[in-house]
């Protein structure tokens, strides 16, 4: 590729352990097409203690490169400061500054592709014909219909719409939409002419004891004129009558502070007016926007770099607000789980557009009420329909591709965050473990498959690239082995019926930092697994076998 002007640069010094300071590895930097490779000097493979590399190599994907830092001069030559998305920090030191300047501008320019046709998804290929079989196969995990239809859909009250199917309706929504059948054309269309985006009120899920409705949408035009629109009135309504067991009340859950909610209203959008709206109970969840959940994440990752106290530790992990942020998130979907479950009302949820908060709450609702989200199927048709198929925006949030870095934000990352901590307090649950989540976001931030690619089903679909790139679902069913909970009780989360609801915790105690993803290459806390590993191991044992008992006895 044109943008390399130096494939490789020798004696190239590596500080891996960043609290350490004069401790390096030598070896020589190679930059490829879709990737760098630094490679340890032979001598210092395996001489260096803690700094050793496991297999004297390591490898990183340019599009998980997300900053790259010049720092100032040093005796032993120039820095560059590389962070990457999957919490990998690297210092390295050139001898001369031209070859740092050439790898910086080099790194810089494939860190950040303009297009599809510059990373390496187009250049993957698995490693056998098996292989490659499964990995296109995987494209085909999940189909609305058989999805819609496990739960009952079509039925007399949920209907098919077809009103979108060449992505006119609303271009960030899927082609086959399900709606409340006394919706007729004229309520659908102007709904989704009412609503942020055009993303009109959609059917997520039915929770089929109690006939309840999950369904997601956009923020309403609403403005400081305070604007109605009787089609997405009746829109509500109808999602409401759809619910013949309970069908005098209905939640709309707006996922957003209220002081966001009133600002919006003032840009010409904003929250529904509960007098304009028949039966309607609107709640409101404080869930921060993704401009503060990209600070958070940055506080939390400098804290954790930070050659600090143990006090000073948890007191930046805490003042990060990460941690307060995944409570409000899981707080918001423990509401629905209970309204759905519990009370038997359908519920509306929005946040703004309806692609970030809006999949947080939806997805992690539908853990909690379905054990079939829990399976390592499940949960790949939930990521397919609530974050793929209704259109969160992964290539702007995970920067796969070069756009406008105020539109990044770590919101699956998140809810992957989320997911862990459900797996944590139930950890007989899951048929997947938290291998199975670090993996996965790994493999997105990658760039190798094109699952991911696109920021909506119309772009993936426009790109071909079911035909041009293979599915991350069939590379991590060829390595099921790693990710399956050997403490998943096996047909104890058959039927949806109430007893299997998941009730967390959200106490500050409860919830945890997530070690094993964000520190994982942390040295510290290496070495302190190395020397500690009997006691760890007898305390991970000792909790699981804790919490094991403890579902004994809840059942």
């Amino acid at each position: 590729m044109d943008y390399i002007t130096k494939p490789n640069v020798e004696n190239v010094l590596l500080q891996r352990n960043l609290r350490i300071s004069k401790n390096y590895i030598t070896g020589t930097l190679y930059t490829f097409p879709t990737s760098f490779l630094f490679k340890c000097n032979e001598s210092d493979a395996t001489s260096k203690g803690l700094l050793s590399i496991p297999g004297g190599e390591i490898q990183v994907p340019h599009c998980q490169i997300e900053s790259i830092e010049r720092l100032n001069l040093t005796p032993s030559g120039t820095p560059l400061y590389i962070r990457c998305k999957t919490f990998l920090v690297l210092k390295f030191i050139f001898r001369r500054e031209p070859d740092a300047n050439d790898v910086e501008r080099t790194l810089h320019r494939l860190s950040r592709p303009v297009s599809i046709e510059e990373i390496s998804v187009l250049n993957y290929r698995p490693n056998s014909v098996h292989c490659l079989a499964s990995q296109r196969s995987g494209w085909h995990v999940f189909d609305i219909n058989i999805e819609y239809a496990r739960f009952g859909v079509p039925n007399n009250d949920w209907i098919q719409c077809w009103l979108n199917k060449d992505y006119k309706l609303c271009p960030t929504y899927p082609k086959w939409l399900f709606v409340p059948s006394e919706a007729t054309s004229e309520i659908v269309t102007g709904s989704a002419k009412f609503r942020s985006q055009g993303r009109l009120p959609g059917l997520s899920f039915i929770y089929q004891p109690t006939g309840a409705a999950i369904c997601r949408c956009s923020q309403p035009c609403v403005g400081i004129t305070n604007n109605r629109s009787e089609f997405d009135e009746k829109m509500v309504s109808c999602i409401r009558m759809a619910n013949k067991k309970s069908k005098n009340k209905i939640y709309i859950v707006d996922t957003r502070p209220k002081v966001n909610a009133m600002v919006n209203k003032a840009g010409g959008k904003g929250y529904e007016d509960v007098k304009n709206y028949t039966d309607v109970l609107y709640k409101n969840f404080p869930i921060q926007n993704i401009h503060v959940m990209r600070e958070s994440m940055a506080k939390l990752r400098n804290t954790l770099e930070m050659a600090i106290s143990p006090s000073a530790h948890l007191s930046g992990v805490e003042e990060s607000g990460w941690l307060s942020h995944a409570k409000v998130v899981l707080n918001t979907a423990k509401f629905i789980a209970r309204a759905v479950s519990v009370e038997g009302y359908s519920v509306l949820i929005h946040c703004s557009d309806g692609w970030d908060r809006t999949a947080q709450t939806s997805s992690l609702s539908q853990i909690l009420l379905d054990p079939y989200y829990r399976s390592l199927n499940g949960f790949q048709v939930l990521i397919e329909k609530e974050w793929l198929a209704f259109g969160h925006k992964f290539v702007d949030r995970c920067s796969l591709l070069c756009r406008n870095p105020d539109e990044a934000s770590p919101i699956f990352l998140q809810f992957l965050d989320c997911v862990f901590q459900l797996q944590n307090q139930f950890p007989t649950h899951f048929e997947f473990n938290e291998n199975y989540l670090i993996e996965l976001y790994d493999m997105l931030t990658a760039g190798k498959f094109g699952t991911f690619l696109g920021n909506n089903e119309k772009d993936r679909n426009r790109q071909r690239l079911s035909e041009r790139t293979f599915s991350i679902w069939g590379y991590l069913w060829e390595n099921i082995n790693k990710f399956i909970n050997p403490y998943f009780e096996h047909g104890a989360d058959i039927n949806s019926d109430n007893s299997q609801v998941l009730h967390p915790s959200t106490d500050d105690r409860d919830l945890l930092l997530w070690t094993k993803m964000y520190c994982r290459y942390d040295l510290c806390c290496e070495a302190k697994t190395a020397m500690d590993i009997d006691v760890e191991t007898s305390n991970d044992l000792k909790a699981v076998t804790e919490k094991l008992s403890e579902a004994e006895v809840g059942n």
